[in-house]
């Protein structure tokens, strides 16, 4: 059976929540990799809406496990919320959740530190989430992280807590000067925090193992976007993780070569949050009719995103990192009834017209889009065949198509399922 891997191609927000619950049904395990809850995935069923941070989008679906992998970081306040949160819309976790005891924790000194970080960058402020990520992963590199099998030792939490507790405070003291939080508290919260983890905590690389061994059907769920990843992104405008899909595996530890099929998630346009480079911003009148159809702000934050046209020189940089065999691509009834459309086709450079993406952040500044026009559309949203969608609709298709030199697999023109189109078939 099939290792699919769902993976964000843009700057995140492509709609990676609703494309692995609609593949769900036919999945065995769902996992997630990398990042934290800085990640936002927003899934609508049955007239609910459910926006999860933590929990892999599969945990709406009856019976399906998911895993909780050691290249996520957990705030364990915000996991706990987000348990009881599903678990009052009827939600059976019983032996469906496992959250890998090597998973490295995000505690709320993270966050004071995140944003006393962010606040000390003045004029140069990345836009984080404010969710601690960062910290979270700095101390993980540091070798001085607290996991969750750390937390749930009885023996150790007390020692390891106190530790990073002390090491966090020194720093919001001497560093930023502010007063630090009461540590007894902390401590108590780290029992509490314990105990909300411990009937989910185990292994869960040795559980997807098994499932691989069984040759069952594995979904990768990726979070945030390519253009994020520390390395390969518009560094420093990045996340501290990997959402290409080497951190997807590396997050789960799986094997690349397990991987059967990349699934490519990329808006019809594309949206951004925060600060960096974003070389298709569009005016800001369009941008603003574009982010009221699509309902364009962050999912985590609130915080309304920047939205831009396609850019397909970005796709195809994004195909060739991750290996993309086919393209989700969703909202692309955000752009019925626009009167101009056009897609960046490359980039100019001082004085040079490139298709690759820019490895320098000067460059990144310096980039003009170059742009091709392309024909509008009215009516996609309606439609739930492929075969009735306007001409100059498939064309726009046809294009991403020619230009990536990767198919379109699936094609979203809503929040339902059922506003969702596979032309060349099932994925799964």
């Amino acid at each position: 059976m099939p290792v699919v891997a769902v993976i964000g191609a843009q700057w995140g927000d492509e709609g990676k929540g609703k494309v692995v619950d609609l593949l769900s049904p036919k999945a065995d395990i769902i996992a997630r990799s990398q990042g934290g809850a800085n990640a936002g995935h927003t899934i609508e069923r049955d007239g609910q809406r459910f926006i999860l941070h933590l929990l892999p989008s599969g945990i709406l679906t009856p019976e399906k496990r998911c895993l909780i992998g050691p290249g996520v970081v957990l705030d364990p306040d915000a996991f706990n919320t987000e348990i009881e949160e599903v678990k009052s819309h009827g939600i059976n976790l019983d032996h469906r959740l496992i959250v890998d005891n090597r998973t490295h924790l995000v505690f709320p000194t993270h966050k004071l530190l995140d944003n006393c970080q962010e606040e000390a960058r003045g004029g140069n402020m990345i836009g984080t989430t404010s969710r601690g990520i960062g910290p979270a992963y700095a101390d993980k590199s540091a070798r001085r992280g607290v996991r969750v099998g750390d937390l749930l030792d009885d023996r150790r939490r007390q020692k390891v807590c106190s530790e990073i507790f002390d090491i966090h405070t020194r720093m919001l003291e001497k560093v930023y000067g502010q007063e630090p939080p009461d540590k007894d508290a902390f401590l108590q919260n780290c029992e509490k925090w314990a105990e909300g983890l411990r009937p989910y905590a185990g292994n869960a690389v040795e559980e997807l193992h098994i499932a691989l061994d069984n040759n069952q059907t594995v979904l990768l769920e990726g979070a945030q976007g390519t253009y994020l990843d520390i390395d390969l992104g518009t560094y420093p405008f990045v996340t501290s993780s990997h959402p290409t899909v080497g951190g997807a595996v590396l997050g789960i530890g799986m094997p690349p070569g397990k991987i059967d099929f990349v699934l490519g998630v990329i808006k019809a346009y594309c949206t951004r949050v925060g600060s960096g480079p974003f070389p298709t911003e569009m005016d800001a009148e369009t941008a603003e009719e574009i982010r009221k159809c699509g309902a364009e702000f962050g999912s985590t934050t609130g915080r309304p995103r920047r939205c831009g046209w396609l850019d397909l020189a970005a796709a195809k940089q994004s195909a060739r990192w991750n290996g993309i065999n086919g393209w989700a691509v969703t909202k692309l009834d955000v752009l019925d009834g626009l009167e101009h459309l056009k897609a960046g086709i490359g980039y100019q450079v001082r004085g040079s017209v490139i298709t690759s993406s820019p490895s320098t952040r000067q460059e990144w500044d310096e980039v003009e889009p170059v742009y091709a026009g392309l024909k509008s559309w009215k009516n996609c949203a309606s439609k739930r065949d492929i075969n009735a969608f306007p001409k100059t609709a498939l064309d726009y298709l046809g294009t991403i198509e020619k230009f990536t030199g990767v198919p379109v697999s699936l094609i979203s023109v809503g929040a339902d399922h059922e506003a969702t189109i596979m032309p060349r078939g099932d994925i799964i």
